[in-house]
């Protein structure tokens, strides 16, 4: 028998998780193996739960287009996590500005300091609220542009979800 997750969000989610334990429960006391209930409550920071589900995309990702996780990392930080940096904290918004002034006048060095930027630039600081953005944006440019349908197990629904 596998593991069944049920998030409660309405009545109907109670019915389900009802209903799974009516459908099963005869045949795991047959098998000797009852079935254990949990029950616990969202957790309501960033979690090992959000970067397990990050972390468990990239590899989603580097299996179907052969891309390597530390590289998907690194490509969707410049493309999302900066994004999320530059809007939301006013003094990496000015450090980018100054950076992009580095551009006209000595690109090699843009470049350089781009990219040790973005190295530097971690999800670990984000919010609950930020790393379920940042997860959505990833989800959406899998599926969008590069063709590859991310799983998501019910237990970690919630972590990108709004």
């Amino acid at each position: 028998m596998q593991k069944a997750v049920f998030p409660i969000q309405s009545h109907a989610d109670i019915t389900k998780a009802i209903n799974y334990m009516h459908t099963n429960y005869t045949q795991a006391i047959n098998e000797g193996k009852p079935l254990r209930v949990v029950i616990d409550q969202k957790q309501d920071d960033r979690s090992t739960a959000q970067n397990r589900l990050y972390w468990m995309w990239l590899g989603q990702i580097e299996r179907k287009n052969g891309t390597d996780k530390d590289q998907l990392h690194y490509e969707f930080k410049k493309k999302f996590l900066i994004y999320i940096y530059r809007r939301d904290d006013q003094d990496f918004a000015e450090m980018c500005h100054a950076i992009a002034k580095v551009k006209q006048s000595e690109p090699d060095e843009y470049e350089t300091i781009g990219k040790q930027v973005i190295r530097l630039c971690s999800t670990t600081k984000l919010s609950v609220k930020q790393m379920t953005e940042y997860l959505n944006y990833v989800h959406d440019f899998a599926v969008t542009q590069l063709g590859v349908h991310l799983t998501v197990p019910d237990d970690l629904k919630w972590c990108y979800q709004e």
